[in-house]
């Protein structure tokens, strides 16, 4: 793969970090002001799910940074990317869950049937996101058994 797109992958996923670093941050400090105004209730639990939605996005970006990494040293038909696979598949899915429960926990109590609706498309799309991924496990594991087989020929 050209250097120059994994130049660019590696600004945007900086860039995507740094937006959800300041989107926690941001989350921490609306709760602060919204308690310190004395309003109780659910901020805390909505806050909770935001921060580690995330947290399982910062998650996702670093094993996105490592696969990048493998694919620089021509390294990504090894069997230790399989791992860092798995764990971009499980972030995706746990962020897209929180996501979901928060919208549909939130739209059931408030009476926003939208905000359910918006809440089903994304636990949708965090299934969309997962079998994608399994699709794309799969064919990783069939490359890998191909060069396998082709450095033994050679």
């Amino acid at each position: 793969m050209s250097p120059l797109v994994i130049a660019a992958l590696r600004a945007l996923l900086v860039g995507i970090a740094l937006g959800a670093a300041a989107g926690q941050v941001g989350i921490v400090v609306a709760v602060g002001i919204e308690f310190g105004l004395g309003v109780p209730g659910l901020v805390a639990f909505y806050a909770v799910l935001g921060v580690a939605a995330l947290a399982a996005l910062e998650v996702g970006l670093v094993a996105l940074w490592t696969l990048l990494t493998m694919v620089r040293r021509d390294a990504i038909f090894d069997e230790g990317a399989f791992r860092w696979v798995r764990v971009v598949t499980l972030a995706g899915v746990v962020a897209a869950l929180l996501v979901a429960t928060a919208c549909v926990h939130y739209g059931e109590l408030d009476d926003a049937p939208g905000l359910v609706v918006i809440g089903g498309g994304v636990a949708v799309g965090g299934a969309a996101y997962a079998l994608l991924m399994l699709v794309m496990r799969g064919l990783l594991q069939n490359a890998t058994v191909l060069r396998r087989e082709l450095d033994e020929v050679v």
